[in-house]
């Protein structure tokens, strides 16, 4: 019996025919639970194991195959050696699955449902080697009742361990590590009881104290910081499984943003005063964050683009991006390439060849030369559209009309309240609190006829700045400079794709992607037709009544990323960088809304 128990090998079988096969499923929560006491399995994975061999022989069964999940937490069922023991019974002719207890198996119901239907489908048979559960009613009501308790037991321990640590913070203590610099020290009081605290590292607490006021200095760079704290021998505390290594760049940089080195604690985003001694003074630690602020808005202000059609263009292929790469010939000439970054890291297994820059480039303008459209076109998509919206703020007469008479009706009545105060009808009181509804109700009715308005005049802006865009598309992106053919790019497109043969496939942006539809501006076309023929004749109504924009919502063309790039890009179109310039405003309207400024 000893021996089995000792060896996980010795309670695995090989069970005659006549003996039903069985599997068990062991698991403990922690990694120190599974290697307590010094032994590779601890106490509870044996104990456990000995438990299910002892169930199989009571069934007549014989454990065929074992699965150990050692630190795993039953509150999620993505778990190596369940998900292996599912795929497992799926696969071979099992009747049991044994565990010691149900929340071994899972914590919550809903796993619980999904585990233990998994095992139905497949003919096996859930047993608990210490709970009374099977196929039964009166056991599968006992298996309901336990895994109830079990989500429950998880769900209180986990909200008693927050409020203790929440409670914890609040006093100023430290949860978890302390960090670099600081030792976490177990004492005894005078009563023997056990007292955790925290207290200053007396080997490394100078170094970080001498990196603060070095680095709040402005004479460092974090890079540089590093180098020197890792020549001074700086290194992280060992473990009984890692042992003293130099930190990490990024480790510097935490570490110079933490704000427990000042004398504060920081749990779930709020801030205590903690009761650990403080490293360094909170007028220092300020002065990094300071520096910090100003060398990170120093390397955001040079960080420039590789190229401006980085981020726009992609793989046809693969869909990865395209990235620069500069290749040299034998003679030293220097080649830049445009290269799949799917390809290049070995993430795909793309076989897109590299593209010279230039023609890249090439097929781009060439792009915007195709999907220009003609002042005729320009026409009839702007009269259509402003048609639809003419046709969509009648259809909303009626409801305009009751807004306006329920405004001149809430006037009416603050004007008769101010007569019947000044009458001595009404006291101060109640003119006051009928004022006040008046007044919310009014400041709402007025909002809504705005808005009514509003929303309706912006899409009519933007789809004309729009249209004015595509009318001149060519002309403006041949004569910009790259930071303005960028904002041109991103202004159309979220995304083109060159393929193989050197086709391109573009994701519009809105509203571009409803105005460069053929079925839209065959709409457009057919509605001008109409509208020509109106001039003439009365019998032929123009727009025939009907939305000729084919599924397209008319409402949410506004987004102010938008608006600005198309600005920008169209206030260049009539000449090049090197002679005017660009303001973020419109300087003034032409046709279709375009805006022009020149200095």
């Amino acid at each position: 019996m000893t021996a089995i128990a000792d060896d996980p090998a010795a309670s695995l079988i090989d069970p005659p025919k006549t003996m039903a096969a069985a599997v068990s499923y062991l698991r403990v929560s922690t990694r120190e639970q599974a290697e307590k006491g010094g032994t590779d399995e601890g106490f509870s994975i044996p104990a456990q194991r000995e438990a299910t061999r002892r169930k199989a022989e009571q069934l007549g069964a014989g454990i065929v195959e074992e699965f150990v999940d050692a630190g795993a937490s039953a509150k999620s069922s993505d778990r190596p050696e369940l998900m292996r023991m599912i795929q497992y019974v799926k696969a071979n002719k099992v009747a049991y699955c044994i565990v010691h207890k149900v929340d071994r198996l899972a914590r919550n119901r809903a796993d619980d449902v999904s585990i233990h239907l998994a095992l139905q489908q497949c003919g096996v048979m859930l047993v608990s080697a210490s709970e009374n559960i099977d196929e039964t009613p009166s056991g599968m009501l006992l298996h309901g009742i336990m895994s109830t308790i079990a989500e429950f037991y998880s769900r209180n321990l986990a909200t008693e361990v927050s409020k203790g640590m929440t409670q914890k913070a609040i006093g100023g203590g430290t949860n978890g590590r302390a960090p670099i610099g600081y030792l976490n020290v177990r004492k005894r009081d005078e009563l023997g009881r056990e007292v955790r605290t925290i207290e200053l590292d007396p080997e490394r607490a100078p170094m970080i104290e001498w990196a603060f006021k070095a680095y709040a200095s402005g004479n460092w760079s974090v890079s540089q910081l590093h180098d020197e704290l890792t020549s001074r021998g700086l290194r992280s505390l060992p473990t009984p499984k890692r042992p003293a290594k130099p930190l990490a760049v990024s480790t510097i940089h935490r570490l110079l943003t933490n704000p427990y080195y000042k004398g504060d604690v920081i749990y779930r985003g709020t801030r205590y005063k903690g009761n650990h001694p403080a490293l360094v003074p909170a007028e220092v630690w300020y002065q990094v964050q300071s520096v910090l602020t100003a060398h990170q808005c120093a390397v955001e202000a040079t960080q420039v683009h590789g190229h401006y059609l980085k981020g726009t263009i992609h793989c046809g292929q693969c869909g990865s991006r395209l990235i620069v790469s500069n290749a040299k010939n034998r003679h030293g000439n220097v080649y830049c390439y445009f290269v799949c970054s799917g390809r290049h890291s070995k993430r795909t297994d793309c076989t897109r060849q590299a593209m010279l820059i230039e023609d890249v480039e090439k097929l781009i303008e060439d792009y915007y030369t195709r999907v220009q459209i003609t002042p005729a076109q320009q026409d009839a998509l702007s009269g259509m559209l402003h048609h639809e919206f003419d046709r969509l703020m009648a259809a909303e007469t009626e409801e305009l009309e009751r807004l306006t008479t329920n405004r001149d009706r809430l006037e009416s009545e603050q004007n008769r309240l101010m007569q019947a105060h000044y009458a001595d009808a009404i006291p101060l009181s109640v003119l006051k609190r009928e004022q006040d509804r008046i007044v919310a109700e009014l400041d709402q009715v007025t909002r809504r006829i705005d808005a009514h308005f509003g929303d309706y005049a912006d899409a009519r802006a933007h789809l004309d700045d729009a249209l004015g865009l595509l009318a001149n598309c060519a002309d403006i992106y041949r004569r910009c400079d790259d930071t303005n053919r960028r904002l041109c790019n991103q202004a159309f497109f979220t995304k083109v794709f060159i393929d193989e043969d050197n086709e391109l496939r573009v994701e519009h942006n809105r509203p571009f992607q409803m105005l460069l539809d053929p079925q839209v501006n065959a709409n457009a076309l057919t509605w001008a037709a109409d509208a020509n023929k109106a001039r003439t004749s009365t019998n032929v109504p123009v727009g025939k009544g009907s939305s000729l924009v084919r599924g397209v919502e008319l409402r949410g063309f506004e987004p102010l990323a938008f608006s600005l790039r198309t600005r920008r890009a169209t206030n260049c179109a009539t000449a090049p960088s090197a002679d005017r310039t660009i303001t973020p405003g419109l300087a003034g309207r032409g046709i279709g809304g375009t805006a022009y400024a020149q200095v």
